[in-house]
């Protein structure tokens, strides 16, 4: 199955976006013009509004992919199920955009991975996460710069390939951490 591709570059009306999530149950308003425009003032315009909708959607949509991914029956399955997503998103065919498409959903582990490595409870796993996330996202945008970069595209990729080795480095320094723990913890229990 192909999908068409999308008419435009434009996002999606607060009325689309409802009528899609109403069509998942996930929307439960009037999805009137009126309604959308009262909560887009509330929340400080329609940009704002629509890009909460659209986020609101997406957490829909990937939990029902999650779900019917659970039964997949094959690796094969899969591929063209992750085919068809870059497919439908017009990256599928273009290294491009697909690795602009891919950093902007490294940028959405990365930014709630930071927020919960903050926590000095949650241990090195999930600073290590965050930062090899973090080094994924930035190697992804080197890659989105083309096969054949400017000067200037390579001078900014020198920068962003430091950093990105630094993520990866700190990453793991804490996996490391990790398994010094764990080492210290099975030498002791080994001790009973």
């Amino acid at each position: 199955m192909t999908l068409p591709p999308l008419p435009s570059d434009q996002p999606a009306s607060a009325v689309q976006l409802g009528a899609a999530m109403a069509a998942l149950g996930m929307y439960d308003g009037t999805n009137t013009a009126a309604e959308h425009a009262s909560e887009a003032a509330r929340l400080g315009g329609d940009g704002p509004y629509r890009m909460r909708l659209a986020n609101a959607l997406l957490g829909a949509v990937q939990v029902e992919a999650m779900l019917v991914e659970s039964a997949a029956t094959g690796s094969e399955d899969l591929v063209a199920a992750h085919r068809q997503q870059l497919a439908t998103a017009g990256v599928a065919d273009d290294v491009e955009k697909l690795a602009a498409f891919l950093r902007w959903q490294a940028l959405r582990v990365a930014g709630p991975m930071k927020l919960v490595a903050q926590d000095p409870a949650t241990g090195p796993l999930p600073l290590a996460a965050a930062h090899a996330a973090e080094g994924l996202q930035k190697l992804l945008g080197i890659a989105g710069t083309g096969q054949v970069p400017d000067v200037e595209a390579i001078k900014e990729g020198f920068a962003e390939m430091r950093a990105a080795r630094q993520c990866l480095v700190e990453a793991i320094d804490n996996i490391d951490i990790l398994l010094e723990m764990l080492t210290g913890l099975s030498a002791f229990l080994d001790k009973d």
